[in-house]
């Protein structure tokens, strides 16, 4: 697992000698999140906390579409220079998101997405993500709102609202992983989750007994975007029917020795097809003793050879390269 606890880690990730200085988001963007986050912010003005803000085009996208009361914060003094430079009307500041230096209840809403997943990821992850929660409720004000998305699941998301020293009230959903709806290779889909978790918490402390009773009467909110497990079940068709009809496509240097004794298989099951039944058998016997032969070879030595031939023919160019299709 990338070392996501260790600041130096992304200062190299964001650098890169300039390969990481472009926007990038690592689930999904303002077009998916308008339609969720929208109706639970009150006012346009709203004091706005982006936090652990990276390079992602979320935060410009907040002040396109009017929000531009806010601060993005992050550890990183490369990505936050990268982000002044690119966005200089917009403020930037560097600050470690486990010790902010802003006074408490200064944020009428706190922004996060997949800062949670990252604290995870540390050694100490519970107790880090647990730190982080107390931080962003110590800067909201009462009856103000935490709103996140995480790769995590809901009930790994939800109980960070009993973190010790907060009183959160949270009502989760799913959203979609759009990238279903991409040119994303259909192959990948199987790896991918199918659904991102989104968490609106409400901090209670603060507030009076009526203000206290008023927000818990509005939990579980109704999440506009949220997918039903109707949905989820149609995703998971969807994915099943792409992949079992999308081959993989390959270069052939890319390909293991079972992946050609594969494709050869298949070729040769096409090409048998012409043959009449009376044929077959004989066709069978050979074809089988053909394949068996080919599976004794020492292919891996063969295919080595063959890569370092493509390799230096190629330049590491793909053009002209040939496929092959493997099922």
């Amino acid at each position: 697992m990338p070392a996501y606890g260790i600041k130096k880690y992304w200062d190299d990730r964001y650098d890169a000698e300039g390969m990481g200085d472009e926007p990038f988001d690592w689930m999904c963007g303002w077009k998916q999140l308008s339609e969720t986050v929208a109706p639970l912010i009150d006012d346009i003005n709203a004091r706005i906390l982006m936090i652990g803000c990276g390079n992602a085009p979320l935060s410009s996208d907040f002040w396109d579409a009017g929000y531009k009361n806010q601060i993005n914060i992050d550890y990183s003094e490369v990505v936050i220079k990268q982000q002044k430079d690119r966005f200089p009307h917009m403020e930037w500041v560097v600050m470690d998101a486990l010790n902010m230096t802003f006074e408490d209840g200064e944020f009428d809403y706190v922004f996060d997405k997949s800062l949670i997943d990252t604290m995870m990821c540390y050694e100490d992850g519970v107790e880090t993500t647990e730190k982080l929660f107390l931080e962003m409720h110590r800067v909201l004000k009462p009856g103000g709102r935490l709103l996140q998305v995480s790769l995590h699941k809901e009930d790994e998301v939800d109980v960070f609202a009993a973190s010790p020293g907060c009183s959160f009230i949270v009502t989760t959903c799913k959203l979609k992983n759009m990238k279903f709806y991409d040119d994303t290779p259909k192959q990948d889909l199987q790896n991918m989750a199918l659904f991102h978790t989104f968490a609106c918490f409400d901090k209670l402390d603060g507030l009076s007994e009526k203000d206290r009773d008023w927000v818990f009467s509005q939990h579980p909110l109704k999440l506009n975007g949220a997918l039903s497990n109707q949905e989820l079940a149609a995703m998971k068709v969807m994915i099943i029917e792409e992949c079992s009809k999308s081959p993989r496509t390959r270069l052939w240097r890319d390909c293991t020795a079972s992946n050609l004794v594969d494709c050869f298989d298949a070729v040769l099951e096409d090409w048998a097809k012409q043959f009449q039944p009376t044929e077959m058998s004989k066709l069978d016997e050979e074809v089988g003793q053909g394949l068996q032969a080919l599976r004794k070879l020492d292919l891996a030595k063969g295919l080595e050879g063959f890569e370092e031939d493509q390799e230096e023919g190629s330049g590491g160019d793909d053009e002209g390269e040939e496929f092959v299709q493997v099922d």
